[in-house]
């Protein structure tokens, strides 16, 4: 089907000219450089067996050896997505030095292919393609909601993906992303301390696992958030992005009050800050390519169990670009104990990573 709905001239394969999506997708796909896209290419690209054929399934081993040459990262960040390749994504990360990379993806099935793929290498979380369902069926009052049908389910599901230890926590949910993210589709306001988000943490807190939320910088937003980190103090919290534009400052005397809230820095730097993003909300930048804010590294030196790294890119271009950027915008302008627990001992203490 792959082939058949493009293939314009019938000869059984697809050409560039008959490609309808960017070039660049085009090229990860011709593994053997052709110039032309098969059947079985596709199906090597996305790991499934040919009908009638040998298994597609690639092989770990294209993905070369971990590059230990410098101080390893853990990805919190990192969303599997359906047109990576999982062997694709470990060559980014053992390229770069990463040892662990992961969180929620909109695709179950990615997830899983993930999770088979890259085994304890993969940080997986549940729920947030559940969620994003349940907002897209009932809207806010959905999810906010813990006596809907579908949320019920699903948080069955996860109580059993976490006895099977299938995820090592739940999100990334949006729970307040109305003014960033790029897609309006995704975009919503809802109330952090909504009894479906308390539910969600007490479950995280009762396994072992963490709840990694998406929350901006809204006033009301950051109350509500407080009030769930008191609900179950034993619950612990990814801030995920540190609430994407909050100052040092600010973010300081939240966590001063929250032992189980813990920040993420993904989207806090290049190349996902782009220029019209930094122009919008210049705060957002927490370290460019060499420099990292004073203001931030006094707070992350004073505090340096809570906070950890991710990516948030989809190429292989800008995985590179980003972990270049956390090696040497942050963890380079930080004392060498500071960033050993920022790259990778924070994460796995708290995510329990092999």
């Amino acid at each position: 089907m792959a082939v058949s709905k493009r293939d314009s001239n019938g000869d059984g394969k697809v050409s560039l000219d008959e490609w309808d999506k960017p070039a660049f997708i085009f090229n990860k796909i011709d593994f053997n450089g052709d110039g032309f896209l098969t059947a079985s290419e596709f199906a090597k690209k996305w790991g499934i067996p040919m009908p009638g054929g040998p298994s597609t399934e690639r092989s770990v081993d294209e993905a070369g050896v971990l590059d230990e040459s410098n101080i390893i990262i853990a990805d919190v960040h990192m969303h599997p997505h359906p047109d990576n390749h999982p062997i694709d994504q470990l060559t980014w990360m053992n390229r770069n030095g990463v040892m662990w990379a992961g969180s929620g993806s909109m695709s179950r099935h990615a997830i899983e292919h993930y999770a088979r793929v890259m085994k304890n290498r993969f940080i997986p979380f549940g729920a947030q393609g559940a969620m994003h369902q349940i907002y897209n069926q009932y809207g806010v009052s959905g999810v906010e909601n813990n006596q809907n049908q579908l949320f019920e389910s699903m948080l069955s599901d996860l109580e059993s993906q976490f006895e099977s230890s299938e995820i090592k926590g739940i999100g990334e949910l949006f729970i307040n992303n109305r003014s960033t993210n790029p897609k309006h589709s995704m975009r919503r306001k809802t109330r952090v301390d909504a009894q479906s988000y308390k539910d969600l943490l007490d479950l995280v807190a009762s396994y072992g696992g963490v709840l990694s939320v998406h929350v901006q910088w809204d006033d009301d937003s950051i109350e509500q958030l407080q009030a769930l980190a008191n609900h179950n103090p034993a619950g612990n919290i990814i801030w995920a992005h540190c609430g994407n534009d909050g100052s040092a400052s600010e973010v300081r005397e939240i966590l001063q009050n929250h032992d189980n809230l813990y920040c993420d820095l993904a989207a806090r730097h290049r190349p996902k800050l782009n220029d019209w993003v930094i122009n919008k909300r210049p705060r957002a930048q927490i370290f460019t390519a060499y420099s990292l804010d004073s203001t931030w590294k006094d707070l992350i030196e004073d505090m340096p169990d809570r906070f950890m790294v991710g990516t948030d890119t989809k190429t292989q271009t800008h995985y590179d670009q980003g972990i270049d950027t956390i090696r040497n915008g942050l963890l380079a302008n930080l004392s060498s104990d500071t960033a050993e627990k920022v790259a990778h001992k924070n994460a796995q203490k708290l995510l329990n990573l092999k």
